[in-house]
């Protein structure tokens, strides 16, 4: 399965919508590695879609080879690591 872009722009008549829905928020450690790259947010607190999150920690998105996609913050990629496998399994494997 080819690596789907979380970032799409987004379009809503009073302006964008905080944060983005991702479905559930589940990652299939069985389904094979896992896509985490950072999401860059600018000053003002949104991504290059246009949605918003705020401001503070890095914000991550993991996706795994299904599409399950889990958006959440870390303060680095290592951190970010530990949480998933934390909460979604220590199996999991990541590609670079």
């Amino acid at each position: 399965m080819p690596y789907l872009d979380p970032i799409k722009p987004v379009s809503a008549k009073y302006g964008a919508p905080m944060g983005r829905h991702t479905g559930p928020e589940y990652i299939d450690p069985d389904a094979g590695p896992i896509y985490l790259r950072r999401v860059r947010l600018n000053s003002g607190g949104y991504d290059a879609g246009g949605a918003y999150w705020g401001l503070g920690k890095p914000l991550f998105c993991a996706q795994d080879q299904d599409g399950g996609t889990v958006m959440f913050r870390a303060y680095d990629r290592q951190e970010a690591k530990a949480l998933l496998c934390a909460d979604h399994g220590a199996e999991l494997r990541f590609y670079r």
